[in-house]
């Protein structure tokens, strides 16, 4: 039986740098001091192009904003489709609860109600159907 022995690598390069501005209005020139520093230490020629990331805490602010907005909108899109799918059953229910009460509304439109009171009784059941509904939830 041959026993293997893992090797472990020690990194000599340094994967974190963190540096701090005296004042927010020096973040620019402090991160293009930086930069040129490390283009130095690098030895990078003047057209290569740079082997490091620097970033400021507003960029790592732009990125988690437009992170939330991405998922913001996904949830938004995601929370839609009950929403449609219950306006899709509620429209169903009133279809059938229509024409299964034709008689009742021609005696309504026969006595003087207008099309519009049919049409509101209609709106206001629908209404206290789906209310009813999310209440139940």
């Amino acid at each position: 039986m041959v026993l293997q022995q893992e090797q472990q690598w020690l990194s000599t390069s340094v994967q974190q740098i963190y540096a701090s501005a005296q004042t927010e209005e020096r973040i620019p020139e402090a991160k293009a001091a930086i930069v040129q520093l490390l283009r130095h230490r690098h030895r990078l020629a003047t057209a290569a192009d740079e082997d490091f990331l620097v970033r400021t805490q507003a960029d790592i602010s732009n990125t988690a904003s437009t992170v939330t907005s991405a998922l913001t909108s996904l949830l938004a899109s995601i929370a839609g489709i009950p929403l449609l799918v219950g306006g899709i059953g509620i429209m169903n229910i009133m279809l059938v609860s229509v024409t299964e009460r034709t008689r009742e509304i021609g005696i309504r439109l026969a006595t003087g109600a207008k099309g519009g009171d049919v049409l509101l009784q209609f709106l206001i059941e629908a209404v206290l159907l789906s209310v009813t509904g999310g209440l139940f939830r």
